[in-house]
């Protein structure tokens, strides 16, 4: 229990006042009106009236505090992880792929109504809204990528599983397109239009920081979770440095980071890139897709890691007034009081 306005207990140091003047006026001590009521022997008896008095005064200052019961909401355990999605933007990412992006698994009608308008192209994927007219089906590696993506975070949002999701667009620098956050729908409206911007070059973190210095700071900044995952989807056939591979595997260990790398494409399909080595120095692990089929089963078998479990705790708090049941006892006892001496000054 605690006290809203604890100051007004210092009404209470009054109370030795009142015993003084009770006393004066003959209710304590010895009085010669009280001791021919015959009981002169019994002083207790007589201070009784006052006594009931003082605990009445006590109860109602205390009822003035406030005196309130805390009531915190139970805290709860979950499993989650905090994930960062990287999906490369350069411009070898609208490259046609091959394959078909598969069916959608899930029917989610509120995620479904925050579609935008389709273009009218029969031809064309759901996922894939900025048509690229040198691409006859419309699949880009990036629509793929994209489509995968979105599939992940719909599955996660259909589970309530209870991840975080951020998603990162990376071409020679990093772009946030939405920090971690358990809001899946907003992570998937804005996986929509994660090809924003598209073109340039790749950079992993040899020119700069690259998407694993942003993601790695992300997770310092705002994660939760002890289950840190970075999956990262690119074409890049870039070179890494020595100096550059030893950084970024220090920054990926030093943040336990799980990595993940999905390689896009015909090249990095048969090739052993720098990307590639980088992933397996830390323990990561490396897919190689060459068609949009394959690239959402990477992402099916990525969510089979492991989960870690996370507090979760309430920041509200709500406040029981306990004040009136003060205010009652404190009527009980001066009625006791008023009893008491009635019965005292009939004697």
């Amino acid at each position: 229990m605690q006290l809203a306005h604890p100051y007004w207990l210092l009404l209470i140091s009054l109370l030795p006042l009142s015993w003084i003047s009770l006393r004066r006026k003959g209710y304590l001590g010895h009085s010669s009106v009280r001791l021919a009521r015959g009981v002169s022997g019994n002083h207790i008896l007589h201070a009784v009236p006052a006594a009931l008095l003082s605990a009445a005064f006590v109860l109602l200052v205390v009822g003035i505090a406030r005196p309130q019961i805390p009531h915190y909401q139970t805290t709860r355990t979950i499993k989650t992880r905090d994930i960062v999605v990287a999906v490369d933007i350069s411009g070898s990412m609208q490259t046609p792929f091959a394959g078909k992006v598969p069916e959608r698994q899930v029917k989610i009608p509120e995620l479904d109504k925050e579609l935008p308008p389709r273009p009218k192209l029969p031809s064309l994927d759901r996922y894939a809204y900025q048509y690229q007219p040198d691409t006859p089906s419309g699949q880009r590696r990036i629509d793929a990528a994209r489509a995968a993506v979105l599939r992940f975070v719909e599955n996660r949002y259909a589970l309530k599983a209870g991840d975080r999701i951020g998603i990162l667009a990376f071409d020679t620098s990093p772009h946030w397109r939405w920090p971690l956050t358990d809001d899946l729908k907003m992570i998937w409206r804005n996986g929509l239009y994660i090809d924003e911007g598209i073109g340039g070059g790749t950079n992993f973190g040899e020119a700069g920081p690259g998407p694993i210095d942003a993601a790695a700071d992300h997770f310092e900044e705002m994660g939760k979770a002890s289950t840190r995952v970075l999956i990262m989807v690119t074409d890049g056939e870039d070179q890494l440095d020595s100096y550059t591979l030893d950084r970024l595997a220090k920054v990926i260990k030093s943040h336990d980071i799980h990595f993940y790398v999905i390689g896009v494409g015909e090249t990095l399909a048969r090739q052993d890139v720098d990307i590639f080595r980088l992933t397996r120095m830390v323990g990561g692990q490396v897919y190689r897709v060459e068609n949009a089929q394959d690239l959402s089963a990477c992402f099916d078998s990525i969510n089979q890691m492991e989960q870690s479990t996370v507090v979760v705790e309430s920041k509200t708090v709500q406040q029981e007034e306990v004040f009136f049941y003060f205010a009652i006892a404190a009527g009980i006892l001066i009625g006791l009081a008023l009893v008491a001496e009635t019965l005292i000054v009939s004697q």
